[in-house]
């Protein structure tokens, strides 16, 4: 039944945007200018995505000069602006550029902090001060985290992909257990991740994430053929490797969504609940579009499309992310 989503899946790779976590990151700095009540706004993004249009400050800030400088496949914008007051709570800069993320590094008189950010539709808010610390009762942490959770897998095309190998490569309670494997596995290092227990860079973490989906597709393929009838990655073990790898990257797009400071177990717990009650509901989808093929006469080439497919989609990944390296530190 799972062998027969080829069209499905095909359909909705060709239907859907294929974003999978960040991809187009910049470097932000907001620093102090040499005037009282004056910054500079440094951005370093790909060349492909520059553009000097006039940033959103608050009502009483002012663009006064803007640079740019070419390095390397990056560009470097350099904004400065004067503000009529101090800076106030809320104060904010909102960019022109289409970016999935940013790491921003604000050193100023009144605010010194770092924090990840990504993508608000097609722009991206940069605080000027420190946000304060999030809170949220017992009841919004469950429903945040929890659909954040969900969300999180349904748009993260690189982890659906993953676990649509998984279900091309078994089913029954075999599934159950990869997947279920993955899961914890994935949940370990997410909340390690988290509490600064495990630290590694993101981006060669989403290397190894998108190569993950390689070499399952590749595992996927081999395990249906009459010369290799039982498939390495079949092996819990190797599954829950990887599911270590993508809790990396979970606990990446956690950072981003920040964590209730009154709630952290409760905002992880349910955030991993969220992630899972995904997974469930994407493999139900898969069943439920499988069925509508079961008599088709070509389903072990309807499968091995699907893998080919979602493999050569992993090494795009692959590429593109090893290619985003190139980006430097202001």
């Amino acid at each position: 039944m799972l062998r027969n989503t080829a069209i499905f899946v095909c359909l909705l790779f060709c239907v859907f945007p294929l974003s999978a976590d960040v991809f187009s990151a910049a470097e932000l700095r907001l620093s102090d200018g040499e005037m009282e009540n004056t910054y500079q706004f440094t951005a370093q993004l790909p060349t492909s995505l520059a553009s000097s249009k006039t940033l959103q400050l608050p009502s009483y800030c002012q663009v006064e000069t803007v640079n740019q400088q070419r390095l390397g496949s990056n560009t470097i914008l350099s904004y400065e602006f004067a503000c009529t007051d101090e800076l106030g709570d809320g104060a904010e800069i909102i960019t022109p550029w289409y970016l999935d993320g940013a790491n921003l590094r604000v050193n100023t008189q009144s605010s010194n902090f770092s924090l990840t950010l990504k993508r608000s539709l097609n722009t991206m808010v940069v605080p000027m001060v420190q946000p304060g610390a999030l809170t949220l009762s017992k009841g919004q942490t469950i429903k945040r985290y929890l659909w954040q959770g969900m969300l999180h897998i349904w748009f993260g095309w690189d982890h659906l992909a993953f676990v649509l190998c998984l279900c091309l490569l078994a089913r029954g309670y075999k599934l159950l257990g990869l997947v279920s494997t993955f899961t914890l596995a994935h949940s370990l290092t997410l909340a390690l991740s988290y509490f600064d227990l495990v630290t590694l860079p993101i981006a060669p973490v989403e290397v190894l994430i998108a190569l993950s989906i390689c070499l399952m597709a590749r595992e996927a393929i081999l395990c249906n053929r009459n010369a290799r009838k039982v498939a390495m990655t079949a092996s819990l073990g190797v599954v829950a490797l990887f599911g270590l790898i993508h809790g990396l990257g979970f606990a990446s797009a956690l950072g981003e969504l920040g964590v209730p400071q009154n709630e952290i177990t409760l905002a992880l717990l349910f955030f991993n609940i969220g992630v899972e009650v995904g997974q469930v509901v994407f493999i139900g989808v898969i069943y439920a579009v499988g069925a509508l093929f079961t008599k088709t006469p070509y389903a072990d080439q309807m499968r091995y499309s699907v893998l080919m497919g979602v493999g050569t989609l992993g090494m795009f990944w692959v590429i593109e992310r090893i290619n985003g390296f190139g980006g430097g530190i202001i």
